[in-house]
């Protein structure tokens, strides 16, 4: 590959060639995952002194695009998407605040929230810069206002950074990942480690169980209208948008992706399920994918901690996983269970 390649359709093979490294960053998750982008896709391939990086994303043109993944919201919304970005005053505040002086945008980041560049040059900010001229040329040309690339690691930070600043953007604290280490043989080792807390996850497990509650890992295949139910409801709850058929799409082909890697970890009363977790196993990381719960299961004690951060939990060791990856958002829920946060950064160039 000679220059810059940008693409509006997902090759997995050719992606996997850069070797990612994260679940969510890997092609069969992207191949099935990308559509939960509010836009269209790109993908962009580059070289470089160090050899091929590679960014994927979507443009983001709607302004009403959803907030996670929509530049204009997470820095001009009066209502913040994430705290962080405001708590050192306005991101880039020449700029503007209208939508269209963000928009559109082509957004870098995988859904699951990681925009570290890809492949073995994307450990070299030369490289990385390079590529992002190339995104901004290619952007520029098509009318874009700006180019972001959101959800940055402190490694991926490191090197995205000092490449943004030189082609004159800028970059801000955005939000924090929540990971939990795997440092317990078992259910008991993992009581153990949480002195503090012990008592209390005992009790709350015993009230679930006296509403009739039981936690377990189910197959996601016999009980899928269930868990798409349950998820479409979850959505409803928090007043996001809901496209049964958009989930229905993913969830088959994300388990055909992943086979029997695809985990539901699940909270149910007198066999309906309540409540749900779905993860993936992807080599030594337990990573959430996303969260169901009915109306039922919101009046179940408990049920959403049990099949969220208990069954996992009970489920995982030392000797399988290094982490289990929580991604972003629900901060002080994780830190009573134990998570790491790991800071993520958002980065973004003006293209006018």
């Amino acid at each position: 590959m000679r220059g810059l390649l940008i693409s509006r359709s997902f090759d997995p093979a050719r992606w996997d060639d850069l070797r990612p490294g994260p679940a969510v960053q890997s092609g069969r998750w992207l191949s099935v995952m990308l559509s939960r982008l509010p836009g269209e896709p790109l993908v962009a391939y580059s070289d470089g002194p160090a050899g091929a990086v590679g960014f994927v994303g979507a443009v983001i043109s709607d302004p009403e695009a959803y907030e996670a993944y929509n530049p204009w919201m997470i820095l001009r919304r009066p209502e913040p998407v994430f705290e962080e970005v405001h708590a050192s005053g306005p991101v880039a505040p020449g700029l503007g605040d209208a939508p269209g002086d963000l928009l559109p945008s082509a957004v870098l980041a995988a859904p699951g929230y990681i925009g570290d560049p890809a492949g073995p040059g994307g450990g070299d900010p030369e490289t990385v810069r390079r590529g992002l001229a190339g995104v901004c040329r290619w952007a520029r040309d098509a009318g874009l206002a700006t180019v972001s690339v959101l959800y940055t690691t402190p490694a991926g930070s490191a090197v995205v950074e000092p490449a943004v600043a030189a082609l004159g953007g800028v970059s801000f604290d955005l939000t924090s990942r929540g990971v939990l280490r795997v440092t317990w043989p078992d259910w008991a080792g993992r009581l153990a480690a949480l002195p503090r807390r012990r008592g209390e996850i005992q009790r709350q497990l015993r009230r679930l169980g006296e509403a009739g509650g039981t936690v377990s890992v189910l197959d996601p295949r016999p009980v899928f209208d269930e868990v798409i139910e349950a998820r479409c409801a979850l959505l409803r709850w928090y007043d996001q948008p809901v496209d049964e058929g958009g989930e229905r799409r993913r969830l088959r082909s994300l388990l055909d992706a992943f086979g029997p890697g695809a985990l539901l970890f699940a909270t149910c009363r007198e066999d309906r399920l309540v409540a749900c977790a779905l993860f993936v196993a992807h080599g030594r990381t337990l990573q959430n994918v996303y969260a169901g719960t009915t109306a039922e299961g919101r009046d179940t004690a408990y049920a959403h901690l049990a099949a969220t951060y208990y069954e996992p939990a009970r489920f995982a060791s030392e000797e399988r996983f290094d982490v289990i990856d929580y991604s972003v958002g629900h901060t002080e829920t994780k830190r009573l269970q134990g998570c790491e946060f790991v800071p993520m950064r958002g980065h973004l160039i003006s293209l006018h």
